[in-house]
């Protein structure tokens, strides 16, 4: 039978729309392995069909991170992913805590897992999802799906220069208390006018923490602790913020974030006096330059670097016996030795597992096995201290909305 023209014109349409769709599927299948960048970007993997095999076969599992732990978290990853047999693929994604909460509670993002830089973060998105949402998202109570692997107290980063006048002042019971009579002119350093910078707290964790000792210690100082929340937007706060704050350097480092921050200090230990960090990155600056030396604020606070198993209705059967095998290796010896390489303390110390003989060894420039340390206010109340510094220390408008 002889094809009419028409018949051979339809033809020609319906191979070459398979021919199209073909390449689209293998271009989906492709974006579904890209993962976010360190800046927040989303990869396909957080949006598409989450039970999905991975480029060379396995199920996906989604996770989001911070970039304080990516080298460790990565090296994990890669282990994990090769010892499976293409049976699962974690895909971690970079992401600041902050954002990363949002874009989960605004069905942006997908994650199987996720790792922030504090617990407040999944508390918060725990306690926020149930506002708008059905069932559960993820359940911080849970021994299984969420365990605390590595730890990292916050320290001031500093000089030897500087320390033997500020560690005295830093390292006291009232170390903000110190730094704003510093900030006021009540005192004077050898030096000048004291400048120091913290990262953002809208935008990175480390400067949460932070601005949570600063509301902790005014609370205990003016006996106003009963209601953290109320307290943060007391004009009184506010005044004693911007007056502790004068000598802050807010620079496009400060405004990135805890990472950004680091390096720019390592990079110019001159552009600021110190600045706050974690001890498991200042451990690396100070082991590879010998003049830097760390403060701990007597109390500190700690970032724990805990991982959530999500339980969203998203997440199939498939990824979470899978994210549970991860879990499982993330709690391995030689995964928390693995941690240890890149500074962090083991959220449980014993033997060989303790960074003790470590921090000895550079005890001569600060660092020590043992701290103080304190719980913060709860979200709410660092929330809104948080807004108070963008507005009235930093004059920012905040860039998202509360919550």
């Amino acid at each position: 039978m002889r094809l009419t023209p028409l018949g051979k014109l339809l033809i020609l349409i319906l191979v070459a729309g398979g021919a199209i769709g073909a390449w689209r599927m293998f271009q989906d299948q492709r974006g579904g392995n890209t993962g976010g960048t360190a800046g927040g970007g989303w990869g396909a993997s957080t949006q598409s069909s989450p039970a999905r095999a991975g480029q060379g076969g396995g199920v996906e599992i989604p996770f989001i991170i911070t970039a304080a732990k990516k080298d460790w978290v990565q090296e994990q990853v890669d282990r994990f992913n090769r010892e499976q047999g293409g049976r699962w693929k974690v895909v971690p994604i970079p992401t600041p805590s902050r954002e990363a909460m949002h874009a989960i509670l605004h069905d942006e993002a997908r994650p199987v897992l996720w790792s922030p830089g504090s617990p407040i973060w999944p508390n918060r998105l725990a306690e926020a999802w149930g506002k708008g949402h059905a069932g559960q998202v993820l359940d911080p109570t849970d021994p299984n799906g969420y365990r605390v692997f590595l730890r990292s107290p916050l320290v001031f980063l500093t000089t030897r220069e500087k320390a033997g006048f500020l560690r005295p002042i830093l390292g006291s019971p009232k170390p903000w208390a110190a730094l704003h009579r510093l900030s006021l002119g009540k005192q004077r350093a050898p030096w000048g006018r004291v400048r120091f910078s913290h990262a953002d707290p809208l935008t990175s964790s480390s400067g949460m923490l932070t601005l949570g000792l600063i509301l902790t210690e005014y609370g205990q100082e003016t006996g106003k602790s009963g209601s953290f929340e109320k307290l943060a937007s007391d004009p009184g706060f506010v005044r004693h913020l911007k007056e502790l704050e004068r000598g802050l350097i807010y620079d496009e480092a400060a405004e990135k974030g805890t990472t950004a921050l680091t390096k720019a200090f390592v990079k110019n230990p001159s552009a600021y006096d110190f600045i706050t960090a974690y001890e498991s990155a200042a451990l690396e600056a100070a082991a590879e330059n010998p003049k830097l030396a760390v403060i701990y604020p007597n109390p500190t606070t700690v970032s724990e670097h805990a991982v959530s198993l999500l339980t969203a209705h998203w997440v199939t059967p498939q990824q979470r016996e899978g994210a549970l095998q991860f879990l499982n290796f993330l709690g391995s010896k030689d995964a928390l030795t693995a941690g240890m390489k890149y500074h962090f303390r083991p959220a449980q110390s014993a033997g060989s597992l303790s960074l003790s003989s470590e921090l000895s060894r550079y005890q001569d420039q600060g660092f020590q096995p043992t701290f103080s340390a304190v719980d913060l206010p709860p979200y709410e109340a660092l929330n809104t201290a948080a807004f108070q510094f963008r507005i009235h220390v930093v004059n920012k408008p905040p860039s998202s909305g509360k919550g």
